[in-house]
């Protein structure tokens, strides 16, 4: 089971999200991802949060409409993501896809990317998007498709990564140990066609295929 999360971080382009939405089994909005649904025309299946980042008659609409809604006190120890994310769970997800989860908020951004380590110990699959990047963290490998040119950063969240093997990219590894301080900066290599696969043995890598 596909679910794909909206959370309030700023979209200026949506064309990027049909791809996503056009195989998604469920649709969960995260507080003020409510916008980003009613900008798309789409109607969510959940919504939950404290909703103190939502304007009152978006979530009002959505309440007529008979879409189940959780509401949480505004002091909580989950974030409107984790609580969208903890749902889809729930409901049986298998694969996640979060949406509107990279924004100015630094310190948002990197509790949302540190989400897919929750999901991969759980064995779902995370994916954080938006216009200009897809992050996904592995434990194993991951085949990227794209085009030539597109840039692929590859960083460390375990102290160590072993066996790192990257093909398909202009600066390509085989079986390297990346340690997380180490002297090798991963960032901004280049995809040489349309697909690149990231191998690891063992640890957890962040794999982000980005544009400018």
């Amino acid at each position: 089971m596909k679910a794909v999360l909206f959370a309030g971080a700023a979209i200026t382009d949506y064309s990027f999200c049909e791809k996503y939405l056009q195989d998604a089994d469920c649709i969960i909005c995260c507080d003020g991802g409510m916008h980003h649904a009613k900008a798309l025309g789409i109607t969510p299946d959940y919504i939950v949060g404290d909703f103190d980042s939502v304007r009152p008659e978006v979530l009002e609409e959505y309440r007529n409409m008979g879409i189940s809604i959780r509401q949480f006190p505004t002091h909580k120890n989950e974030t409107d993501m984790q609580l969208g994310m903890l749902l889809a769970l729930e409901l049986g997800a298998t694969e996640l896809v979060l949406i509107g989860g990279i924004g100015d908020r630094f310190d948002h951004t990197l509790a949302n990317a540190h989400l897919l380590l929750y999901l991969l110990k759980k064995g779902v699959r995370g994916i954080l998007v938006n216009e200009k990047n897809r992050v996904e963290l592995i434990d194993h490998e991951v085949t990227l498709h794209g085009q030539a040119g597109d840039l692929v950063s590859t960083i460390p969240l375990s102290m160590l990564v072993e066996g790192v093997t990257l093909e398909g990219l202009e600066y390509p590894l085989v079986d390297y140990d990346l340690a997380l301080d180490d002297k090798l900066v991963a960032v901004s290599n280049v995809m040489t066609g349309t697909e690149a696969k990231v191998k690891i043995r063992k640890g957890y890598l962040f794999v982000m295929q980005t544009r400018d």
